[in-house]
Parts: C-alpha cells; sequence; structure tokens
C-alpha cells in the first residue's frame, strides 16, 4: 500500500508539474507569439504607410492621389491605405471616400502623432464591423498635413493564434496521458528517485531554485533529473521577466501625467509617484496621513472611510491658476474586506479655463445683444409717448435705433461666422490665387476710408507674382479686415505701411498703422473674442470685438497664421504669414 501511495503521489506530483510548466511555457509561447504577429503587424504597415507617403503623397499633386498607379502595390497584402487630410476627410482612394473612421489612433495621428493600435473597431467597405490593426502617421508636403491611415483585419492572426492555442492544450493533454501511463509501469525501482525529485519539487514549490539533482546515469530517471534541473532555471528566468514586468509597471506609474497616492487602511502612504509631488504644492504627502490628504481635497474622511468596492468620490481642489480633480477609491483583499484607498490627480487646469472662457463668452454676448437693445427700447419708448410728432426728433430717433440695429447685425452675422469656422463642416473651395493681387484688391476697397481721413496706404508690390492656395473671398476678408482696422486706429494725415516678404517657405505680409499702440501684457488677447484694449474706443468706431478672432480661425483653416507686435511708440504691425507655394 506504501509503494501505490507513492506511485499515486507520484503520478500527480509529476502530472501536476507538467501541466504546470507546459501551462506556463506554453502561455508565454502564445504571448511571445502574438506580440511577434503584433509587431510584425506593425512594421508591415508602417512600412505600407512609409511607401504611400513616398510613392503617392510626395509624388502627386492632392487631387491626383487617387488616381496613382502606385495603389496597385497593396494589391496582396490585404491591407487597406488610405489617404486623409488634416480635417480628417478621406482624400483616396476613391472607394474609401465618404467614409468617417472613429479610431483613437487616426484622431492621435491627427493631432500630430504618429500611433499603432490593436483591436480598433470598424467597418469594411461592406459595411461590416470588424476589429482591426490600425496605425496612421501624420506627413508633411509643401506645408500641407496629410495623414496616411492603414489597417488589416485581425482575424487571421486570431485564428492562428486559436490553432497554436488548440495545439498548445492538445500537447498539454497528450504531456499528461503520458505521464500517467509512464508512472503506472514503473516499480519499486523508482521509489527512491522520485523521492528525491519529490523533496526537489517541494523545494522548488518553496522558491529555492538554486538546488540540483544530482544525476546518477542517463538513463530517463537521470534524464528526468537534468529536466528538472532545467526547469528550475526556466522558472527562474520566469519569475525574473516577472519582476521585470512589475518593474516595468512601476515605471509606467512613475512616469505617467496623472498623479497617483496609495494608502493602506490605516492611513499611511504606500506609493506616490513623482506626478502627485509635481501637481501637489499645499501639502506634504511624505508626512501627511490618508485623513490629512482627504480634508486637504475637500473630502469628508468618515465618508471615505464607509466607502465600498466600485465607489467612487470625487473633487476638485483649486490651487493658485492650477485646477487638479482628485478622484478617491478604495481597493480590497482576498477577502473583498477594504484595504486601502487610491487618489488619483489630474491637472484639469485647461479644461477649467476653456470653461470660464465658455462662461465669459456668453456673458459678453449677452451685453453686446442688452447694450443697443436698450437703446432701441428707450428710443422706442419716447417715441411711443409722443416724441413721434416731431418730426427733427423722431428723425434722430430712428437713426440712433437703425444705428444700434446696424450694430446688432453685425454682431450676429460675426458670431455666426464664428460658428462656422468652429464647426468646420463647410470645406472651403481652395485655388491657386496671387498674393499681391488680393493685396492690391483689398487696398482699392479701403481706398475710400483712408481718403476720409486723408491717409496714404504706402504699398511697393514686388515684381514677381506670389501663389498660395487658399480660397480668395476669405483671404480677402483677412487682409481688408486688418487694413480696416489700421486705418480707423490710425490718426488722420498718416500711412499705412504694407510690405510683403518672401522667405523660402512662407509668404508674411506686415500691415503697420500710426496708432497709439497695444501694452505688451494685451498682445496674447487681441486674437480673442470680445477683447478689446480700449473698450468705449473700440465700440465708438464700431467694433464687435469679433474681428481679429475671425481673422485668426481663416488664417489657421488656411495652415498659416497672424500675430501682431507693438514696439512702444511706433503703433502695431499686424503680420500674415502664408506658406508658399512650391514651384513645379
Amino acid at each position: 500500500m506504501g509503494l501505490r501511495s507513492i506511485k499515486t503521489k507520484l503520478i500527480a506530483i509529476y502530472a501536476a508539474v507538467v501541466f504546470v510548466v507546459m501551462t506556463v511555457s506554453g502561455t508565454f509561447m502564445l504571448l511571445s507569439v502574438r506580440s511577434m504577429e503584433i509587431e510584425q503587424t506593425r512594421d508591415t504597415l508602417q512600412s505600407i504607410a512609409e511607401l504611400i507617403d513616398a510613392r503617392i503623397v510626395q509624388m502627386y499633386e492632392r487631387v491626383e492621389f487617387g488616381g496613382a498607379q502606385e495603389w496597385l502595390m497593396l494589391v496582396g497584402y490585404d491591407i487597406e491605405g488610405i489617404i486623409l487630410s488634416d480635417a480628417g476627410r478621406v482624400l483616396a482612394p476613391e472607394e474609401f471616400i465618404g467614409m468617417n473612421f472613429n479610431d483613437n489612433t487616426l484622431a492621435a495621428a491627427l493631432t500630430g502623432a504618429e500611433s499603432f493600435n490593436v483591436g480598433s473597431i470598424g467597418v469594411d467597405l461592406q459595411g461590416a464591423e470588424r476589429l482591426w490593426f490600425t496605425y496612421a502617421m501624420p506627413v508633411e508636403r509643401d506645408g500641407e498635413t496629410f495623414v496616411i491611415y492603414t489597417r488589416v483585419d485581425m482575424r487571421a492572426m486570431n485564428e492562428s493564434l486559436f490553432r497554436l492555442t488548440f495545439t498548445l492544450v492538445t500537447t498539454v493533454l497528450i504531456a499528461l496521458v503520458v505521464t500517467v501511463i509512464f508512472w503506472l509501469f514503473l516499480g519499486s525501482t523508482l521509489a527512491n528517485p522520485i523521492v528525491a525529485l519529490t523533496k526537489h519539487a517541494k523545494a522548488l514549490a518553496s522558491g529555492d531554485f538554486s538546488r540540483e539533482i544530482e544525476t546518477t546515469g542517463d538513463d530517463e530517471i537521470g534524464q528526468l533529473a537534468r529536466d528538472f534541473n532545467n526547469m528550475s532555471k526556466e522558472l527562474r528566468a520566469t519569475l525574473g521577466r516577472i519582476v521585470s514586468e512589475k518593474n516595468k509597471r512601476e515605471a509606467v506609474l512613475q512616469n505617467t501625467s496623472h498623479g497617483v497616492l496609495a494608502y493602506d487602511i490605516d492611513g499611511r502612504l504606500l506609493h506616490a509617484n513623482h506626478a502627485s509631488g509635481d501637481l501637489l504644492h499645499g501639502i506634504d504627502i511624505e508626512n501627511s496621513d490618508a485623513k490629512a490628504v482627504f480634508e486637504f481635497f475637500g473630502f469628508d474622511p468618515d465618508d471615505v472611510s464607509q466607502m465600498k468596492q466600485g465607489e467612487t468620490r470625487e473633487s476638485v481642489h483649486e490651487d493658485g491658476e492650477l485646477y487638479i480633480y482628485a478622484c478617491v477609491t478604495v481597493y480590497t483583499n482576498e477577502s473583498d474586506a477594504v484595504d486601502g484607498y487610491v487618489i488619483v490627480l489630474q491637472d484639469i487646469t485647461r479644461q477649467q479655463k476653456l470653461d470660464n472662457m465658455r462662461k465669459e463668452f456668453v456673458a459678453n454676448v449677452s451685453h453686446e445683444l442688452r447694450t443697443p437693445l436698450t437703446s432701441v427700447k428707450t428710443y422706442t419708448e419716447t417715441l411711443l409717448d409722443g416724441a413721434i410728432d416731431e418730426r427733427e426728433t423722431a428723425i434722430q430717433f430712428l437713426k440712433v435705433i437703425d444705428d444700434e440695429a446696424n450694430r446688432m447685425s453685425l454682431l450676429i452675422s460675426d458670431l455666426l461666422e464664428l460658428s462656422r469656422l468652429d464647426s468646420k463642416h463647410a470645406t472651403l473651395e481652395m485655388d491657386v490665387v496671387d498674393l499681391v493681387a488680393l493685396l492690391r484688391l483689398a487696398i482699392r476697397q479701403a481706398q475710400v476710408l483712408a481718403e476720409q481721413k486723408e491717409q496714404e496706404i504706402d504699398f511697393i508690390p514686388p515684381e514677381s507674382v506670389c501663389f498660395i492656395e487658399a480660397n480668395a473671398a476669405r483671404i480677402n476678408q483677412v487682409i481688408s479686415n486688418i487694413i480696416s482696422n489700421s486705418i480707423k486706429y490710425s490718426p488722420e494725415k498718416t500711412v499705412i505701411k504694407i510690405r510683403l516678404e518672401i522667405t523660402e517657405k512662407f509668404y508674411r505680409v506686415f500691415i503697420q498703422d500710426q496708432g497709439i499702440g497695444i501694452p505688451q501684457e494685451n498682445l496674447n488677447h487681441i486674437f480673442e473674442r470680445f477683447y478689446r484694449v480700449d473698450k468705449a474706443r473700440s465700440r465708438a468706431l464700431g467694433g464687435t470685438g469679433l474681428g481679429l478672432a475671425i481673422v485668426k480661425e481663416i488664417m489657421e483653416e488656411h495652415g498659416g497664421k497672424v500675430y501682431a507686435s507693438s514696439p512702444p511708440g511706433q503703433g502695431t504691425t499686424m503680420v500674415l504669414r502664408f506658406n508658399r507655394m512650391v514651384e513645379v
């Protein structure tokens, strides 16, 4: 019975060891194959994207992308390659035009970052939803940004991994069956070696990987002993990899932009990454317990202590110009009892400022509409009370009402223009236009206004044409707005200076007025909506506070830039920068 008991135990132990080893090895192999497949797929998608960039984007004009013969190079790869504009609109190939790709990979590329994603959900050309490997990278040509988006169906890899998994499971089962049959035929002569193996297995189970079994021969038992020794080395290497992975996760946690604080159930600090220290300046994290941190963020410590798994508490802490979003949750032990607390911190200063800007925008619109409406209502009531019978007074009041109505109409038109630019639903029709011709047209249109103030517009055009890709009406709107402002804010009998600078990549238009200038602390704000340096003077001249905001939006829509400089005593110079077309 004793021998049978040992044999039974040996069968069970050996089967268990074989199962564990093969499961660990198989899992590692499966993960390695999957990782290798993903890496190879990424390299392939990147190579195709680079080919599309080199042979299509860099070789053809934008309107010729769809007809490029180089698309044939994708045949046989089962890879789909797509060229999109910097606004996310499909340019080529033609069969993809009109499709929308709601993909984080593409979203990242549109912000200027190369990106690769596994498991993106999207539809194919037949409208069927599938999982994809996706890769997107931004490219640039002649100052214009495109996004090359490549993807391939994940089904082939998943089927390959399923077959490999099935093979590994079958192998494990076969190994277990062979193990049982092998030990059934062994006799008592194997008891002692098995006992030795059992002791070695116990040593392995206790974490001792340094011991080795002495091999006395080259038979199966000796080979088995050597295999156990090899297994010890593999397990030691596997544990080393696990520790390495743990260190990697720790490195990721330390380098994330979100602050992370972990406390045990007694409030002692267990972990604080670097970001938490950077975000918190009003409290000593190292020397503060959980209760002090909870109170710092406005949490009730008693309420937090009653939290259960899955519950969260949120708060926003203001520290000067910094806004910190804090979220606290609990973690549990193996008995599902609360074992501690985790606080995640996020810098939401930008979002908070945007929300404040939105509120300020609404307040400004309300104020800008209420002022003329108040005037209209006041004069209307006066007319209704009898002033309408006095012709001269009535005509004067009606002119005021008409002026205020025109002011509201101009404000609403500017608001609608900004709304159109913000929505970006309408695509501008771009043409190749001569910037010099646009400048001459805008100067002719502003000549009457300048003559009313006895002003001169000084512009010496270059001898050559300066071609840009633009919507002529929109660029004329930009130039006319800047020239009009220069005329309005310059004294009578002064000169408005306009010059055109040509560089290797850009055209720069400098429009200088002779006004009182803009203080340096205000220069960064003049393109904000409803911002006025001198509000009383701006309203007197009929401004809405939206003109320069519209100019900025139009220039950015064309890939250009607008900025201002105002040295003391030298007026204000507005600079319009346009991308220069490459001559072919």
